[in-house]
């Protein structure tokens, strides 16, 4: 069940990420530092905007939408269209207040109107997208999850075209302009295909407790955890200025985008299976299932940040333009390891958190993390610059994460496939052993054979690992046995 749900899940957790992969890079080249930093800023103070005042609501769907009966989904329709209703107002408000820290003067209304767009239309967009999981519509959520990314990035490329023949100026207005242009035209699919009955009535006031309950934690530790992986760009503004977050954003944003990526490819499917086993009263098969989600994460996951980093010199000097170059050599490995730790808590270690509905032990691992982040990016900072910022980042959601997976199984007797975590480790070492070993790589054909040579070596040593296995498969199988 978990390979078809993850095949059928495949094209959204594989071409959106990989979209939003190579808009990291090609903006690069057609953005200056200071415009990049502006970019990604306000795709940080989206994310934020939306942990903030929708996620909580997200989180409780995807949680209890699966079982829920009819009567209740009418109670949630009801209380979805007041949730979204005050988020206009909110995110308005929002982002008001950050266009007027970042420019110091309250922003044109061109400018709000964009932004605005841009982050609405985001926000809803990942919202429904949850809600179609949640629904098992695989259609809603990869037009959800694919159309902003690819459109965007289409309609942004071909302003940067025309801006390069003199015939328009692409600045960060007009990215996040073609973004927002593509969300919207995601979002209006998904309405017109998902089954929603929102309705302006009274709210049920124990559905309001239960939300408040349940997504209310989960979002304010969303919007915690956000701070090492996002929050950092605003450290990093605040200390050197918008130009020095460009810089970062490069290298940082790359390693993370493409752990996510990696991690994205086949978690998806996974957590609602446990859900439908814990919803019927099958608790020990739910733990079980998180346990193989999480081999299945690992398998993916390890080899990817392994590989990122053992090819991050070459790639840094590739992918992005000659002024990112020096601090994305520096920042790219950081970041793979920070992206890979936090994959690992969020798909991994906190699904046992969720599944037992303790939500307010996400929550204090969090605080925790936000507060060892902003003390060691501080001091980082301070003492070895950008890569300074990058290391404290680095080692807090470490804490979080090595705390989390404690508690998860001491506390919540969530099992850890040691067994399989041995041999993926051993299968990616090997594999970042042998690209260790090649000589300095010169252009994109000599890293696309790198990256395939690399991958040859991981997935020949895991079937080695599994040669066992493998044979019993074989067994199992009498057409491969002929």
């Amino acid at each position: 069940m978990l390979i078809r749900q993850t095949a059928l899940y495949l094209p959204a957790q594989l071409l959106g990420p990989l979209a939003q992969l190579a808009a990291i890079v090609l903006w690069t080249h057609w953005l200056d530092p200071g415009e990049f930093g502006a970019f990604t800023l306000a795709l940080a103070a989206q994310e934020a905007v939306y942990l903030l005042f929708l996620a909580f609501w997200s989180y409780y769907l995807l949680r209890f939408l699966p079982g829920a009966d009819a009567l209740a989904r009418e109670r949630m329709d009801t209380f979805e269209g007041w949730v979204l209703l005050a988020n206009l107002a909110l995110q308005a408000a929002a982002l008001a207040l950050v266009l007027r820290y970042l420019a110091g003067t309250p922003p044109g209304a061109a400018a709000f109107a964009v932004l605005f767009a841009f982050a609405f239309t985001r926000s809803y967009c990942t919202h429904l997208a949850e809600r179609a999981k949640a629904g098992n519509d695989i259609l809603a959520y990869t037009a959800l999850q694919c159309g902003g990314p690819i459109g965007g990035l289409a309609l942004g490329w071909l302003w940067a075209h025309l801006s390069r023949d003199g015939a328009a100026r692409i600045g960060p207005l007009q990215v996040l302009g073609a973004y927002a242009i593509a969300q919207a035209a995601s979002l209006l699919f998904a309405l017109l295909r998902l089954p929603l009955r929102w309705r302006l009535r009274r709210v049920d006031r124990g559905l309001l407790r239960a939300v408040a309950a349940y997504g209310l934690p989960l979002a304010l530790s969303g919007a915690l955890a956000w701070v090492p992986g996002n929050g950092i760009r605003f450290v990093v503004e605040h200390g050197l200025g918008l130009a020095a977050v460009g810089l970062f954003a490069a290298g940082w944003t790359l390693g993370q985008r493409a752990c996510a990526f990696a991690a994205m490819l086949v978690t998806a499917a996974a957590f609602p299976i446990a859900l439908r086993l814990e919803a019927s009263g099958e608790r020990e098969r739910a733990l079980r299932q998180l346990a193989d989600n999480g081999a299945l994460l690992c398998a993916v996951l390890l080899p990817s940040a392994a590989g990122l980093i053992a090819l991050s010199a070459p790639l840094s000097r590739l992918a992005v333009s000659v002024p990112y170059v020096a601090d994305t050599l520096v920042i790219l490995p950081i970041a793979a390891l920070a992206g890979l730790v936090k994959n690992l808590r969020s798909h991994f270690a906190n699904q046992a958190f969720l599944l037992a509905r303790k939500t307010g032990w996400t929550l204090a691992i969090d605080a925790l993390e936000t507060a060892l982040f902003l003390i060691g990016a501080a001091l980082g900072l301070r003492a070895l610059g950008l890569a300074g910022a990058a290391w404290g980042a680095l080692a807090a959601v470490s804490v979080g994460a090595a705390l989390s997976f404690f508690v998860a199984v001491r506390r919540l007797d969530m099992p850890l496939p040691a067994a399989h975590l041995a041999r993926i480790v051993v299968a990616s070492a090997a594999m970042s052993a042998a690209l260790a070993l090649l000589p300095p790589l010169a252009g994109w054909p000599a890293l696309i054979l790198a990256t395939a040579f690399g991958g040859a070596v991981y997935a020949g040593a895991l079937a080695l690992c599994y040669r066992g296995h493998l044979r019993e498969l074989r067994g199992r199988l009498p057409f491969l046995s002929r």
